[in-house]
C-alpha cells in the first residue's frame, strides 16, 4: 500500500514535469502562467505533510464527476498540440483515475459490529 501511495505521487510530480518541459520545448516562458502554475504544483506535493491527500483534494477539484474528464480533454485539444497535449492527456487521466478511486472508496465504507464501535467509544473517551 506505502510503495503505491509513492508511486501515485511520483507519477503526478513526473506527468507536472513533463508538462513543465514541453511547455518549455514549444516556447512558452519560464515566467508564463502554464508552466509557473504547474512549478507550484510541484513545489505544494513537496511540501504537503500528507502527500497523497494533497494530490486527491487537487485530483478531486479537478475532476468531480465523470463528465468533467471529457470537457476538459475537449479543451486541451483546443489549447495544446503535440508532447505539451499528451503530458497534459496523461496527467488528467491519471488525476481522474485518483478522483474516481477516492470517491469509490469514500463509498465503500468499512462497518464495524457493536463490540467494535463500543470498543472505539472507550478508547475515544478515555484516553
Amino acid at each position: 500500500m506505502e510503495s503505491e501511495r509513492t508511486n501515485m505521487v511520483n507519477e503526478v510530480k513526473d506527468a507536472l514535469k513533463a508538462i513543465v518541459r514541453s511547455a518549455l520545448c514549444q516556447g512558452f516562458n519560464k515566467s508564463s502562467y502554464l508552466v509557473t502554475n504547474h512549478i507550484q504544483y510541484i513545489k505544494n506535493i513537496q511540501t504537503a505533510n500528507k502527500l497523497e491527500r494533497y494530490i486527491i483534494s487537487v485530483a478531486k477539484k479537478l475532476f468531480p464527476d465523470e463528465t468533467t474528464i471529457i470537457e476538459k480533454s475537449n479543451y486541451l485539444k483546443q489549447k495544446y498540440r503535440d508532447d505539451l497535449l499528451s503530458n497534459f492527456e496523461t496527467l488528467y487521466a491519471l488525476y481522474n483515475k485518483i478522483a474516481r478511486e477516492a470517491v469509490s472508496q469514500k463509498k465503500e465504507k468499512k462497518t464495524i459490529s457493536e463490540t467494535e464501535a463500543n470498543d472505539i467509544l472507550e478508547e475515544l473517551l478515555y484516553s
